[in-house]
Formats: structure tokens, sequence, C-alpha cells
């Protein structure tokens, strides 16, 4: 099974770090999709959204959404997910593949 991640939008906030610096149009919600795709071309998608927060970012260290890439975002995204969480996904995924397999057909009698 492949997966991949889409990153499908950012929601931006002005906040204030630990240091009192306003760090204006922080990141502080990614809206997310993992696509997995079976070596047959089957595949299913999962959404989600993750929360962030720069409260505890550094001036130093903060990231100027010009400059946030498709990388960053997706580390953001797996950062604050647990192994167990992103196994409860990939469970699931694999769940609608199987499912997506499936065809359906409507009997000639109806």
């Amino acid at each position: 099974m492949n997966y991949t991640w889409y990153i499908a939008k950012l929601g931006l906030k002005d906040e204030l770090n630990h240091e009192g610096t306003l760090l204006e149009n922080s990141v502080v919600e990614i809206q997310w999709k993992r696509v997995a795709r079976d070596t047959d071309g089957t595949e299913a998608s999962y959404v989600g959204r993750t929360k962030l927060s720069a409260r505890d970012v550094d001036e130093a260290d903060f990231t100027q959404i010009a400059s946030v890439t498709k990388e960053q975002a997706i580390q953001w995204v797996e950062n604050n997910m647990s192994s167990y969480e992103l196994n409860l996904i990939n469970e699931t995924l694999e769940r609608k593949v199987e499912r997506n397999r499936q065809r359906q057909v409507s009997p000639s009698w109806i």
C-alpha cells in the first residue's frame, strides 16, 4: 500500500508567542487528506484537520507563510500525530480500499 499526504488548506491567525512577539499569519490549522493506493490502483482517502499553535515558537524559528512548504506542513501534521493515530488512519484506509474493490451491479429484474 502506498500512502500520500495532500494539504488542502492552511488556517492562519496572528498569534502571540511565549516571548510576547506577535507572529503574523501563523499556521494554526492544517486541513489534509491522506490517500492510500494499492498496487492494483484501488485507492481510498481519509480527510482530517490538525490544530497548531505558535505560542511555543521562538521568533527566530518562525516560518513566514510565504516560506511554508508542502513538506513542512506534512511534517507539522506528522509531528502532531502519534504513531497510534497514524496506524488507525492507515488501517481505516486499508479497509476502505478493500470496500472500494467491491463492484456494484443492478440486477436485470429491477
